[in-house]
């Protein structure tokens, strides 16, 4: 019998010892559609992106800019910033982290193919000095060069290059490669197994280089992508996931009531729009040989036409505000003074067509996107109801994350639902130069999905990128921002609220950018 107690004993304490991991299971309502960090930017990717990658410098739990890869950096003249990057860093595969990589990250940042390439605009590239140090050359003087640099994740030259990844993949494009599936950062946790549209295990690196970050105490995350709000629900409920970030607000109430758990809601930096097809041409076909869209009037009676506050009060129940500017009032650049004034007035909308020449109404065709904006279904829904009220036929069709971004980027479309928190820079310069700057092929406007272009606009952002004093850049940003919200080339819906289920032995703190943070996070073991 005693040659059967040894195997039996170490199989009880390997059983004990995965019982004691401090595993957290994340429910989400859409997959990561990729984990190439250069392939797509949005805060969903960024936020699994996060725990797995890392930058330069990046956000701390109270979204200040801290050093991260990069112990220091200084100007050495006005276009050439010096990094000295942190010794002792590895990748998870164990390679060593060192200028070669920063000098190859920026190359695949800044790469004409990068879906991120406008979070790196006044990026030139990167020329490594020594092993540890490395300068990044700017396009001009820039007051924003910084921000940008916190949102570039740095990447193994080496792993690259063994796996054909040295360029990278693109959603618009519908290109994948060895990074879309596949990761090596140096960062809290690292990739065991991806299973799309259905899971992705994380664990914690063990080779981390970030001691100060002891306080979590996560060994392995879950993440589940569920489609199903009453699955997600039902399974925190059931303590089948420890934290779910996609939230029915209609379920809110009812979640309050259970003492096992904890709902958070607060204010997001994310402000929901419509966009406008402002090209010559309709998807859904031309009146009289113009696309109605580009008169400014019908914009503004859609708008008019639309009662955000009831769908703000019903849909959202109650728990945002209705946005009459672009940007949230944490960002710098919004401006209360001059907010759009265009309330509910069907009888006025109406008007504003029939003084158009559209009295009789048009056809447009309407985009949108499952699982990435709260309730957008349902509101989508009622503002195609309200359009119809006023004979303008909006064809209505869902669309999951990875063929709607297609759709968007390709045109394909006359109207569209896009959320914007400005992020990762976290400045007005980020909706500026992505959705509001024209879109010239070279990075600026690269989400301008209505293809919107105001010169004096584009002059204003330009200007404001060469300018170091703060307070004139953001004053040039409110100013164009303020000529482009007249033009309405978006529809802003309203501010999207932080929703988060968590089980009450999970302490993780929620932050208004909407970013998981799980290397902060405590399991408590009862």
């Amino acid at each position: 019998m005693k040659k059967y107690v040894l195997p039996l004993l170490l199989t009880c304490i390997a059983t004990q010892a995965a019982e004691a991991e401090n595993i957290v299971r994340w429910a989400v309502a859409a997959d990561i559609p990729t984990l190439d960090p250069d392939a797509f930017a949005s805060t969903t990717a960024l936020t699994f992106q996060n725990h797995i990658y890392e930058a330069l410098l990046q956000r701390d739990n109270d979204l200040k800019l801290q050093p991260t890869l990069a112990t220091r950096w200084e100007f050495i003249n006005d276009t050439t910033l010096r990094f000295y990057l942190r010794q002792g860093v590895k990748f998870q595969n164990g390679d060593d982290f060192d200028s070669s990589d920063v000098v190859a990250s920026i190359a695949r940042v800044t790469d004409p193919d990068s879906g991120i390439r406008a979070n790196a605009s006044t990026i030139k590239d990167a020329v490594a000095v020594d092993k540890y140090t490395v300068d990044i050359h700017l396009k001009q003087k820039s007051g924003i060069a910084l921000n940008e640099l916190s949102g570039v994740m740095m990447m193994d030259k080496e792993w690259m290059t063994q796996h054909n990844a040295l360029k990278p993949t693109s959603m618009s494009q519908g290109t994948e490669g060895y990074a879309t599936n596949n990761t090596n950062g140096t960062g809290p946790f690292m990739l065991v197994s991806r299973q799309r549209e259905s899971q992705m295990v994380l664990k914690k690196n063990p080779t981390w280089w970030n001691k100060d970050h002891s306080e979590g105490n996560v060994d392995q995350i879950i993440f589940k992508p569920i489609t199903s709000d009453a699955t997600r629900l039902s399974g925190i409920l059931a303590k089948e996931y420890d934290l779910v970030t996609s939230v029915p607000l209609q379920d809110i109430d009812r979640l309050r009531k259970d003492n096992t758990i904890q709902t958070l809601v607060s204010p997001s930096l994310r402000v929901d729009f419509l966009t406008f097809n402002l090209r010559d041409t309709l998807n859904a076909g031309n009146v009289d040989g113009k696309n109605p869209l580009k008169d400014l009037r019908v914009r503004q009676a859609l708008m008019m036409a639309v009662n955000r506050q009831a769908i703000s009060q019903k849909i959202m129940r109650g728990m945002t505000q209705v946005a009459n500017t672009y940007l949230a009032p944490q960002i710098p650049g919004y401006d209360a003074a001059n907010a759009i004034k265009l309330d509910y007035d069907p009888v006025k909308a109406k008007a504003l067509l029939a003084e158009a020449g559209y009295g009789k109404g048009f056809k447009l065709a309407f985009d949108c996107v499952e699982g990435s904006y709260m309730n957008a279904p349902q509101w989508c829904q009622a503002v195609q109801s309200y359009w119809a009220k006023i004979g303008v036929t909006a064809t209505l069709t869902m669309h999951t994350n990875s063929v709607y971004n297609q759709i968007t980027d390709n045109g394909k479309t006359d109207i569209a639902v896009l959320g914007w928190a400005n992020l990762p820079i976290m400045d007005a310069y980020s909706i500026s130069v992505q959705l509001l700057h024209t879109n010239d092929n070279t990075g600026f406007g690269m989400f301008n999905i209505p293809r919107y272009s105001n010169k004096q606009v584009d002059q204003l952002i330009e200007a404001s990128i060469p300018e170091l004093d703060d307070k004139k850049r953001t004053d040039m940003l409110r100013q164009e921002i303020n000529l482009a919200q007249a033009d309405l080339p978006y529809m802003p819906m309203h501010y999207e609220p932080v929703v988060w289920v968590e089980n009450k032995n999970l302490t993780l703190r929620q932050s208004p950018d909407n970013v998981v943070r799980l290397w902060y996070a405590r399991v408590n073991q009862n």
